[in-house]
C-alpha cells in the first residue's frame, strides 16, 4: 500500500490492520497522528480507545473490547519482534488480524525492525503478513522531494525559503526530515523575530547545526583527505545507530561515483550549471561536490570507485566482520588520498 492510497483510507470509517515500516520515522508519526485524529476526533475519549501494547498475546483480548461512546477503537502495537514468531504463533495472528472487529490495528516498526524486502522480492514474512494486513512503507525521502516539502514547511510557518535554501539546508543537515523539520522551525523562528520572512544563506550559517545525520558527504571528505580519526569517528556513530554495512558501503560508493562524474565533467570544461543539468543534481549539490575533489585526481577518484566496488562484492558475499571490512575501506580510501 503507497501512502498515498493511505491517505485515501483514512477516515472514520477506515477499517482492518495496517503495518508502518521503513526509515522515515518522521512520516510514520505524522500518519499515526493523522489516523488517531480521524478515528478519535474527541480527545476526551481518546485515552478510553487508543491502546499502545508491545505484547501479541494481548492483541485477541483488546480487539474484543468495545470502544467507549465512540465507533472505533485504535490499537497500536509497537516493539514487536515478527522474526521471533514462530509460524504457528504467525499463522495465529495473521487469522485474527483477518477480522479486528471495530478497532484498527497499527503495527509500528522502527527502522530495521522488519524485513520486509523489496517490491519485486517481498520477504516471506511480509507476504504472509500482507494476507490480511496493509504494508505501508516510509522510505528515506530523495533530496529533489524534501526540497519541494521543505518550501511548503516554511511557507507553513510564515517564512519563504527558495529552492537554492532549501537544497543547501539538505546538504547541510542530511535527509532526517525530524531534523529538517526542528531546523525550519528554528530558521522560520529567527528570520520573523527579525522582522523578516525571506530565509538567507546568512541565517543558515548562523542558525543551523550541520547534522548531516547520514554523514556520508561529510564521511567521504573527511576519507578523502586522510582524516582518517574523523572517519573513524563518523562511522562509529553509524555503528552506535545499528546502520547496516552494506548500506553505508553503497551510500559512500553513490558519493565518490558522483564526485567522480562532477569531476570528470568539470574537467572537460562544462560549467556548474551544465553539470547540474546533465546530473540531475542541483546547482549548489555540483559546486559542493567541485570543491570536495579539487585537490584529488581522476586517478584517485577511479581508484577509489574501484575499491567501494570491491568492498561491496566482499560485504555481500563473505561470511567476516563486516564492520572491519568498512574499517579497512577507510585505510585504503585515505591511502587513495
Amino acid at each position: 500500500m503507497t501512502q498515498s492510497e493511505l491517505d485515501k483510507a483514512i477516515g472514520p470509517e477506515m477499517r482492518g490492520a495496517y503495518l508502518f515500516y521503513g526509515e522515515e520515522e518522521y512520516l510514520k508519526c505524522r500518519y499515526r497522528e493523522k489516523i488517531r485524529k480521524a478515528l478519535l476526533p474527541d480527545e476526551s475519549l481518546a485515552p478510553f480507545n487508543h491502546v499502545i501494547l508491545s505484547d501479541p498475546a494481548a492483541i485477541a483480548s483488546e480487539i474484543r473490547t468495545l470502544p467507549v461512546l465512540a465507533d472505533r477503537r485504535l490499537v497500536e502495537v509497537t516493539d514487536l519482534d515478527f522474526s521471533s514468531l514462530g509460524k504457528e504463533a504467525l499463522e495465529e495472528l495473521v487469522s485474527l488480524l483477518a477480522d479486528p472487529g471495530d478497532s484498527i490495528l497499527l503495527f509500528y516498526t522502527r527502522g530495521e525492525e522488519f524485513a520486509a524486502g523489496t517490491a519485486k522480492k517481498p520477504s516471506e514474512l511480509a507476504k504472509k503478513l500482507a494476507e490480511t494486513v496493509r504494508l505501508v512503507e516510509f522510505p528515506r525521502q530523495t533530496p529533489s522531494r524534501l526540497a519541494a516539502w521543505a518550501a511548503r514547511h516554511f511557507a507553513a510557518g510564515g517564512t519563504f525559503a527558495p529552492p537554492e535554501i532549501c537544497h543547501e539546508l539538505i546538504e547541510r543537515c542530511g535527509t532526517d526530515m525530524n531534523v529538517l523539520a526542528q531546523e525550519i522551525g528554528k530558521l522560520s523562528a529567527f528570520a520573523l523575530s527579525h522582522g523578516e520572512k525571506t530565509i538567507r544563506r546568512e541565517m543558515l550559517e548562523k542558525v543551523v547545526t550541520a547534522y548531516r545525520e547520514a554523514g556520508v558527504f561529510d564521511f567521504v571528505n573527511a576519507v578523502m583527505e586522510r582524516d582518517t580519526g574523523r572517519a573513524f569517528a563518523l562511522l562509529a556513530d553509524k555503528k552506535s545507530r545499528r546502520e547496516k554495512p552494506v548500506e553505508i558501503a553503497s551510500a559512500v560508493s553513490r558519493v565518490i561515483s558522483e564526485l567522480l562524474l562532477v569531476k570528470t565533467l568539470t574537467e572537460a570544461g562544462m560549467s556548474t550549471a551544465a553539470i547540474a543539468a546533465k546530473t540531475k543534481m542541483h546547482e549548489y549539490a555540483v559546486r559542493l561536490r567541485q570543491n570536495s575533489v579539487r585537490k584529488c585526481s581522476l586517478a584517485e577518484l577511479e581508484r577509489a570507485v574501484r575499491l567501494c566496488y570491491e568492498t561491496d562484492i566482499r560485504l555481500k558475499s563473505r561470511s567476516v566482520d563486516k564492520y572491519l571490512l568498512l574499517e579497512n575501506l577507510i585505510l585504503s580510501l585515505g591511502a587513495a588520498g
